[in-house]
């Protein structure tokens, strides 16, 4: 049995095991705007929507907003305030994190496998082949709760199509705009009550689903994009101070089409899998870090 050191927090579970590689806090900061992603418009009722080629970019566009380390090995990002976790994209060494339904008030913590980069006095450990696999200089990930998203309401039947008013339990929906120069979109959320103090949030996975007509979304100025076309929907969680959100919004690169299914409600939403929200304490991490 090899040397190590493992440290409890005070409610018995383990922080961190210095044989077992540590994830750490990398970076932190407010995410910032990357890109346009514009939607896709159905070029004709009378080609496929399930080709590509029926589809041409919309006058709509999403504005991306997220960040970019280098060298991510395993990363996972957890941000408090609005956003859904879209994609990456890798070029060279450099990571770019995409977000819909966020703006630059944002934040994000990167975590990832710690890294023997910072100077100053502290405790490293290796494991047997040498690799780090602890170092006291960076802040260990702590997930204080792992929260499963609500299920959807009972739905209603239209033509053999379960309908839902709302993705998630409990759920209030709202045409929301993230940055005034960006589209309005329609957006549910749902709190889920942690505690006091700031927290964040990560999600494993994300889910598509349809989203019929909107056309009781109208917004002070413009009506959301939804207001004539049925289209995707994505779902993911974010922190907030004394807990979380799980929110739904207009799909990141959703396709439009004109059609009547589902009017006003949401459907094929995949009842056998929900998402899981990792939940971190923000109150005594640097920020912005790195």
């Amino acid at each position: 049995m090899s040397a190590g050191l493992k440290v409890f927090k005070d409610n018995g579970t383990l922080l961190f095991d210095t044989e077992k590689i540590t994830y750490g806090l990398l970076k932190s900061g407010y995410l910032s705007f990357q890109l346009n992603w514009p939607r896709l418009d159905h070029r004709s009722a009378q080609l496929p929507p399930n080709e590509g080629s029926s589809f041409a970019e919309s006058s709509i566009a999403d504005p991306i907003h997220g960040f970019s380390v280098t060298g991510a090995v395993a990363p996972i990002v957890f941000i408090t305030g609005s956003g859904i976790s879209c994609g990456s994209s890798k070029s060279g060494d450099t990571t770019i994190f995409y977000f819909i339904g966020a703006s630059p008030s944002t934040k994000f913590y990167y975590f990832d496998t710690m890294r023997n980069n910072l100077n100053g006095a502290g405790l490293k450990c290796y494991d047997e082949s040498g690799a780090l696999t602890f170092n006291s200089l960076q802040r260990p990930l702590d997930i204080v709760t792992v929260i499963q998203a609500p299920p959807p309401p009972t739905p209603t039947v239209w033509n053999g199509i379960k309908l839902y008013g709302v993705p998630f339990l409990g759920a209030t929906r709202q045409a929301t705009r993230f940055i005034n120069s960006g589209p309005y979109y329609c957006v549910t959320r749902v709190f889920v009550s942690i505690g006091s103090g700031e927290y964040a949030a990560s999600t494993t996975f994300s889910r598509s689903f349809g989203q019929g007509i909107m056309d009781d979304m109208s917004a002070p100025g413009s009506p959301c994009p939804s207001y004539g076309y049925m289209q995707a929907h994505m779902d993911g969680a974010y922190g907030a101070v004394g807990g979380i959100y799980f929110m739904a919004c207009d799909a990141a690169r959703t396709t439009m089409v004109i059609s009547t299914t589902g009017s006003r409600n949401y459907f094929d939403i995949p009842t056998d899998r929900y998402p899981q929200a990792l939940v971190i304490k923000t109150d005594n991490l640097p920020f912005p870090f790195n």
